[in-house]
C-alpha cells in the first residue's frame, strides 16, 4: 500500500473513532463537463448542527483539506486535525 493510500486509511480510522463518518467520490459525468468531480462527505451526530460537511473540489486534495478545515471550525475536540490540514 502506498504512502498516501495509508495516510488517508489512518485518517479516516481516526475520524471514525471520533464519530464521524467519511465518504469519498469521484463523480464521471462532472468529470467529463469540467466541474468539480470530487465529492466528500463527512457525517455524524458530533458535527452540529447539521450533522454534515460536504465538500465539491477539482482535486481529491483540495476536497480533504477543505473538508478538514470546515471540521475543525465546529465544535468539540478536532485540534488533532492540525496534523492533516
Amino acid at each position: 500500500m502506498s504512502t498516501e493510500a495509508a495516510d488517508l486509511e489512518q485518517l479516516m480510522e481516526q475520524l471514525a473513532e471520533a464519530g464521524v463518518a467519511m465518504m469519498i467520490r469521484v463523480d464521471v459525468e462532472r468529470f467529463n463537463e469540467g466541474r468539480p468531480h470530487w465529492t466528500l462527505l463527512l457525517s455524524g451526530p458530533t458535527l452540529h448542527p447539521d450533522n454534515t460537511i460536504r465538500v465539491d473540489a477539482r482535486s481529491l486534495e483540495d476536497c480533504i483539506t477543505s473538508g478538514l478545515r470546515q471540521l475543525r471550525e465546529r465544535d468539540g475536540d478536532w485540534q488533532w486535525l492540525g496534523d492533516w490540514v
